[in-house]
C-alpha cells in the first residue's frame, strides 16, 4: 500500500512542473496579447483560425473593465502576428479573424483587437468599412490599454 501511494504521489509531482504558466513577456517568443473590451465567455483554452488549432489561451487578466488575454500561438502560424488580426469569441472559442488581406507584423509589445462577440466585431467593421479598417484597429487597441492603464 505504501509503495502505491508513493508512486502514485511521484507521478503527481512530476507533472507539476508542466503546469505552470508563463505570461505574456516572460520568456515565451510567441506569447501574444488580446485586448477585449469587457469580458468575454471564454470556456476552451484553445485558439482557431480557420477552423485549425493554432494556439492556447496562457493566461487572462481584466482591469478597469478591459480584459487582456495572453495567446501562444504554435511555431508554423507566426505569422498570423498582425495588425489587421482581430479575435472573436464565438461558441466559448477564441476564433481568429482577419480584417483585411494585408498587414503589417505587430511590433514588438503589440496588441491584437478582441471582441466578445461576433456582433461587435461586425458592427466594428460595418463602421470602419470607409476608413483604414487596420489604423482604426490600431487606435481601439490603444485607447482599451489606456484606460486598463497597461500603455506605456
Amino acid at each position: 500500500m505504501k509503495k502505491t501511494a508513493f508512486f502514485i504521489l511521484m507521478v503527481m509531482l512530476m507533472g507539476l512542473p508542466g503546469c505552470s504558466v508563463q505570461p505574456i513577456g516572460s520568456g515565451n517568443p510567441s506569447g501574444v496579447g488580446v485586448v477585449f473590451d469587457g469580458e468575454p465567455l471564454i470556456f476552451d483554452s484553445s485558439v482557431v483560425f480557420m477552423g485549425t488549432v493554432v494556439g492556447q489561451i496562457i493566461s487572462r487578466e481584466m482591469v478597469n473593465g478591459v480584459t487582456r488575454v495572453s495567446i501562444a500561438l504554435d511555431g508554423q502560424h507566426d505569422d498570423l502576428k498582425k495588425n489587421n488580426l482581430a479575435a472573436v469569441v464565438k461558441n466559448g472559442r477564441l476564433q481568429l479573424n482577419m480584417f483585411s488581406g494585408y498587414g503589417d507584423p505587430l511590433p514588438p509589445g503589440g496588441y491584437i483587437n478582441g471582441f466578445v462577440n461576433t456582433n461587435s466585431y461586425r458592427l466594428f467593421k460595418f463602421r470602419y468599412i470607409i476608413n483604414n479598417i487596420n489604423l482604426s484597429a490600431d487606435r481601439r487597441a490603444q485607447r482599451l490599454l489606456v484606460r486598463s492603464g497597461w500603455a506605456g
